[in-house]
């Protein structure tokens, strides 16, 4: 008996706490499903701070800037609230080491790039355990280069990768994709190119839809939290 395929395009930013959490809870859901399905899985750039200057900003300044002083209490909430669950999905949150918003561009050039070597998937996880675990600049390209080639993208490819013009106008077109697919904040699941499921949920969740994953599927109708581009409740 054949397995039935779902395709699964992970809309997803570098600097998305949910985004890191959201990857664990689909790994996990995943691995639980057995060998039910056939998956096929695919990293699309969402960037929530375009804007970010290359060398990154301070987080607080950043939210202050944006939101307002009063942005301050829900982001410790929400820090402490992500440590927490992230214990229980394999998601080490590091706040006190990562506390600037990062460009990531760049990063996500990078994870463009790891799809032609079938090592997107562990790039994209490499980063987000950069960022939120280590502590580390996701924009400094040593980083990104070393991420790469730990994950199987040879040196010499990277090389030159990022003072070229390569994967810029191609991450470009995906957020513009994602823009135009009416995402406005990330982690977004889109399934076989047609159900779109919002924000970072439960592994249990997301088998339910898995299961439901045929031609007489309706539109899903579900919610989770998420980063948002508009109120920066993240």
């Amino acid at each position: 008996m054949n397995k039935q395929k779902i395709k699964i395009d992970i809309v997803s930013d570098v600097n998305c706490p949910w985004c890191y959490l959201g990857e664990q809870r689909l790994k996990k859901a995943i691995q639980e499903s057995g060998d039910a399905y056939e998956f096929e899985l695919h990293f699309k750039p969402f960037e929530l701070n375009p804007n970010a200057p290359q060398e990154g900003e301070p987080k607080d300044e950043y939210f202050i800037r944006n939101y307002g002083a009063e942005a301050m209490p829900r982001l410790n909430a929400s820090s402490k609230q992500l440590e927490k669950m992230g214990k229980a999905e394999g998601a080490e949150f590091n706040f006190d080491k990562a506390n600037v918003v990062h460009n990531t561009f760049n990063g996500h050039r990078l994870i463009w790039l790891a799809e032609q070597y079938g090592v997107q998937e562990a790039v994209a996880h490499a980063l987000f355990r950069s960022n939120f675990s280590e502590g580390q600049n996701v924009n400094d390209l040593q980083v990104l280069k070393e991420i790469g080639v730990a994950n199987g993208i040879p040196a010499e490819r990277l090389d030159s990768f990022f003072s070229s013009d390569e994967g810029k106008s191609e991450v470009k077109s995906l957020e513009r994709w994602a823009q135009q697919s009416g995402i406005t904040g990330v982690p977004a699941f889109i399934f076989n190119d047609k159900y779109l499921v919002s924000g970072a949920q439960p592994a249990e969740t997301l088998r339910q839809v898995f299961s439901q994953l045929t031609p007489s599927l309706q539109p899903l109708d579900t919610s989770g939290d998420s980063c948002s581009i508009e109120d920066g409740n993240c």
